[in-house]
């Protein structure tokens, strides 16, 4: 059943056992039937009916038929409510004889034509359907529109009055406004009352409709606030009541186990204080939820300051959203910036669904093979989901809900982009919302990385907002009574909104919270600062305590020396190379595409790239340290507490590595034998992977570099430069040749150095780097031989995120190279464009600088303003939307008529799939346009018109576009008529 339901389908599937009912729906569908007084009155005895049985019943619907149900009911009582205020509607005068009512005009055998256009119409119609993510008044105001738009067609079957001609124009007006708006008003206000009535026999009905929000004043009872317990509760409440597979019983008990574990893992000993368990110290976030368009930015704060309005009821948020008809059909994709608590979110909702309605199946994106490609990656989740499709399919009528938590870990280095990924996983969903085994899926994506993937047209997109003042109090509210007995045992005051107000910029994220609360319980570390704490600098100084308390737990296993515990320069020393050898753990982890590597290949590639003096004792082991964790999956695998701790690792290496070469080339500045640069344990490192990959590593890199001395910096960009204008060949023979974290060929190493070099140059630059100033009078050349090397040599999502990292412009003085979409503060420079193929084409032909391919997507921008909707994207092998729009307007090149009908075919299936105003300004173009091949397509106008423009019934324009069309088209002018009669 497809969003929104036709009247005529709702009528069929709610009365499927009700023969006479289905016989009445199809004669007015084919506009045999024209007594819409008898119809009227049996459809609106029987929706009342219809919706008094399936309240009976609703509690032995499974959770797929309940929605399907309440989506049908919902069409039928907005058609009854127009029913109904039309036999309300009383004529303003008396006229007396028979045939002179309102009834008589539908009844009236003079103009049947005319009346079974408006039947047609009526039952062919589509009634919006409430949405969770729309604001409140939404879906009050969409019907409105559609009782407005069938009140306009009413008067044109009152003019058919036997006695119309004998009113005078002081009643004709009369009636007219009668039927008008003040019909529409009426019609809504029925339509209220049978809302809510659905909605208290249907509670998720309500959080469709948002109706909670214009209730919520009027609200006695207290509401659970954290840890989506008001979820569990409300679905429970409307459970089927069913007894799940020992299978899915068995996953369920795994859920809510996350519940009661830590709220991070942290490895022992790492912290004295007590970490609350997730269940309790979750609180429910506040959340912005709006539909994914071709123009939507869902990256960008900015734009979802005017898209959508902040709400705190994520909990009826879910409710509605999960049991809507559009989660079947579309993902969920859960925005916000690291450390906001996605992933927290998933695994607290995959522990509140119900398992007697809900099989919940969580994958993290990390687990995915990094080999593997679009087709083997969709293949495993299928794998993963079908089982449980399966069992559903069998009758207990539990829905599947996939949820993919952490899009931004899918590996860098699979053969697939994330765009590709969840544009598979969207057709794998529309394929199963087509049949009986639909499935809900939700995905989390970090805001720096969604910048660079494209999300399937019609995805609801909620984007996790920062904690307000309250919610922190909350939250340390819990904090301080898990924490009491340590607080007083060690002399600790309990940590407070005063103690954080300094911080509150980081304090307002979970994640960074917690840090917060970390760094304060060992002796009230936050209230001794004396300037507030920026991000990089709480990630050190919470990593340097790590350090040292991993070093000082036992100097058996540490191999931490005696004088460590008496010279400060020593126990200085062996911190920095614990925070070295950390640095490489990230790194093992980051240049083989992903946040978790195994122990043992961590020990090689630090072996390989550290050697130390035989007088020296051995670094720490950083599998010691507190934020390295066992990692999902195989046993033996570690991973970082959080992503962020492995990117600001990394950050901060190549920052110390960049300031070491600075202060090197100040040195030979005064040395009597300089030297060039020994940038070999860089080139080792960079060599495989872009740092663009993760959006938060150039953003910590450029945060690092900034507080380096202003001479220092000018010396790094010197240095940088210097080693981008090099020969770019790769050395061999440097003592770090045997480390290879992947394979690569030398082309392959170069590019991503010389990435990566470019990266750090804009970081230190803080801005845009003129290419004149860097490579010479011939700098577009040499800019373009580095640029397609990068685009030869890196993997798709490499490659891709290179070109929304880098942003080259034309100025004044030639080309700059500055920072692309992903910056410190935000994206921002998006073209409207973002949700298109478009939109990566025009950003990637500008890194390329080539000037050709830009004309191009200069002159097919003016398609996609005016039309919307992914024109320019490919679908298989098919020719792409924007192909077809122009072979209707300019005539096709090759292949004759069938060409052009094929194009006619493929224009009305695009139409189907844009938002109302925009299908309506599609529509009447292509209508135009086929008025124009009316001649050249002669009888196969024919069958085209029965399909596709009969149906459409929307625009004056359009009507007399195809009333031209029929008139011109001579010599088939009758079928065209007949194909057209009881519609136009």
């Amino acid at each position: 059943m497809r969003e929104p339901v036709r009247y005529s389908d709702a009528i069929r599937f709610l009365g499927a056992d009700e023969e006479r009912v289905i016989h009445l729906i199809d004669r007015l569908a084919r506009g045999e039937e024209t007594d819409l007084l008898a119809a009227r009155t049996d459809l609106v005895r029987f929706a009342h009916r219809a919706v008094n049985r399936l309240e009976r019943e609703a509690h032995r619907l499974g959770r797929l038929e309940r929605t399907r149900r309440i989506a049908a009911a919902h069409t039928a009582i907005v058609v009854t409510a127009f029913f109904e205020a039309l036999d309300d509607t009383e004529l303003p005068f008396e006229l007396n004889g028979p045939g002179t009512g309102l009834d008589a005009a539908t009844v009236d055998a003079s103009s049947p034509r005319h009346l079974g256009e408006f039947v047609m119409l009526l039952v062919g119609s589509a009634p919006p359907l409430p949405r969770p993510q729309r604001p409140p008044g939404d879906a009050r105001a969409r019907v409105r529109r559609f009782y407005a738009r069938r009140c306009k067609q009413l008067p044109a079957v009152v003019r058919r009055m036997p006695m119309w001609e004998e009113l005078g124009e002081a009643y004709r007006s009369a009636i007219a406004d009668r039927l008008g708006s003040g019909l529409a008003d009426r019609c809504l206000l029925r339509y209220e009352e049978l809302r809510d009535k659905l909605a208290a026999g249907f509670p998720e009905f309500g959080a469709w409709a948002n109706l909670h929000i214009e209730r919520q004043r009027h609200a006695a009872l207290p509401e659970a606030a954290s840890g989506l317990v008001r979820l569990r509760n409300r679905l429970q409440s409307i459970s089927t009541g069913g007894t799940p597979s020992p299978e899915r019983a068995k996953a369920a008990r795994d859920h809510r186990e996350r519940l009661v574990a830590p709220v991070a893992a942290l490895a022992p000993g790492a912290t004295a204080v007590h970490l609350p368990p997730l269940g309790i110290a979750y609180v429910d976030p506040r959340f912005r939820a709006a539909e994914i368009g071709p123009a939507a930015r869902p990256h960008d704060p900015e734009w979802w300051e005017t898209a959508s309005r902040v709400r705190d009821d994520l909990a009826e948020f879910l409710l509605g959203h999960l049991t809507s008809p559009r989660a079947l059909s579309a993902p969920l994709v859960v925005l916000g910036p690291s450390g906001c608590g996605k992933t927290a979110l998933t695994h607290v909702l995959a522990a509140r669904l119900p398992e007697a309605d809900f099989a919940v199946v969580r994958v993290a994106a990390h687990e995915l093979a990094p080999g593997d490609g679009t087709a083997e990656i969709t293949g495993r989740l299928r794998g993963v989901v079908d089982p449980v499709l399966e069992e559903s399919a069998r009758g207990d009528g539990a829905l599947p809900v996939l949820v993919l938590d952490g899009l931004e870990e899918l590996t860098s280095r699979a053969t697939v982009s994330r765009s590709e990924l969840l544009e598979r996983l969207s057709r794998f969903q529309r394929e199963r919302a087509g049949g009986d085994a639909p499935v809900v899926i939700v995905v989390t994506c970090r805001d720096l990385t969604a910048v660079r993937v494209r999300f399937p047209a019609g995805s609801v997109a909620v984007r996790l907002e920062d904690f307000t003042d309250d919610q922190i109090a909350a939250w340390l509210d819990t904090w301080n009574r898990v924490n009491a007995g340590y607080f007083s045992h060690n002399g600790v005051a309990p940590l407070d909104i005063e103690a954080l107000t300094p911080h509150l910029g980081l304090a307002r994220r979970p994640m960074l919270l917690l840090l917060l609360a970390l760094y304060d319980g060992v002796g009230n570390a936050l209230r001794r600062l004396s300037a507030p704490l920026r991000e990089t600098v709480l990630y050190e100084r919470w990593l340097r305590r790590l350090a040292e308390s991993a070093d000082r737990a036992d100097p058996r296993v540490t191999g931490r020396p005696p004088e460590a515990d008496t010279d400060p320069p020593v126990r200085t020393g062996r911190i920095e190379r614990a925070l070295l050898t950390t640095s490489l753990m990230a790194f093992s982890m980051f240049n083989r595409g992903g946040w978790h590597a195994p122990a043992e290949v961590i020990a090689e590639d630090r072996s390989r790239l550290l050697h130390w003096p035989p007088h020296c004792a051995p670094p720490l082991d950083p599998a010691r340290m507190g934020c390295a964790v066992p990692a999902d999956g195989p046993v033996g695998r570690l991973s970082f507490t959080h992503p962020a701790l492995g990117e600001y690792l990394v950050a901060r290496l190549v920052a110390e590595e960049l300031a070491d070469l600075a202060e090197a080339r100040v040195r030979d500045l005064r040395a009597i034998r300089p030297s060039p640069p020994d940038d070999m344990f860089l080139r080792a490192l960079l060599s495989f992977t872009p740092l663009s990959v993760s959006g938060e590593i150039p953003r910590f890199l450029t945060e690092r570099l900034s507080l380096l001395a202003p001479g220092i910096r000018d010396e790094l960009r010197i240095v940088l430069a210097e080693l981008l204008r090099g020969p770019g060949v790769a050395h061999h023979d440097h003592p770090y040749g045997g480390y290879a974290p992947v394979p690569a060929s030398v082309a392959a190493r170069e590019a991503a150095y010389t990435a990566n070099l470019m990266l750090a140059l804009v970081a230190v630059h803080g801005g845009a780097v003129p290419l004149r100033d860097l490579f010479g009078a011939d700098a577009v050349r040499r800019w373009r031989r580095h640029a397609h090397l990068w685009k030869s040599q890196l993997p798709p999502e490499q490659w891709v995120s290179l070109v929304y990292a880098l942003e080259v412009r034309e100025g004044h003085d030639g080309l700059t190279v500055g920072p692309g979409a992903v910056c410190a503060a935000g994206c921002a420079g998006t073209p409207p464009s973002a949700q298109t193929d478009l939109e990566f084409v025009a950003r990637e032909c500008a890194l390329l600088a080539d000037s050709g391919t830009q004309r191009l997507v200069h002159a097919l921008e003016p398609l996609v303003r005016v039309f919307g909707g992914d024109v320019t994207a490919r679908r298989d092998d098919a020719p792409s939307d924007a192909h077809v729009l122009m072979t209707l307007a300019f005539g096709p090149v090759d292949g004759g008529d069938d060409v052009l009908v094929a194009a006619y075919e493929r224009a009305f299936e695009l139409a189907d799939g844009l938002d109302s105003d925009e299908r309506l300004r599609f529509q009447v173009f292509v209508l135009r346009q086929l008025r124009g091949h009316a001649h050249r397509l002669g009888a196969r106008l024919v069958p085209l018109l029965a399909r596709h423009v009969r149906p459409i019934g929307v625009a004056k324009g359009a009507r007399a576009s195809v009333r031209r069309l029929a008139q011109e088209h001579n010599d088939h002018v009758e079928a065209v008529r007949a194909v057209l009669a009881g519609r136009w």
